[in-house]
């Protein structure tokens, strides 16, 4: 029973760490595509 408990709270950790990384990269390939529309209109 305590085995059980322990990987629900490890289990659950882990998956806001992957939910937190994939909000992290997303929020990155949000600034990176701002970035090069930015340099692009300055070339223009």
């Amino acid at each position: 029973m305590i085995g059980f408990i322990i990987g629900l709270f490890v289990g659950a950790f882990l998956g806001v760490v992957v939910m937190c990384c994939c909000f992290v990269a997303s929020k990155a390939d949000d600034e990176m595509e701002q970035m090069a529309n930015s340099d692009n209109t300055d070339k223009e």
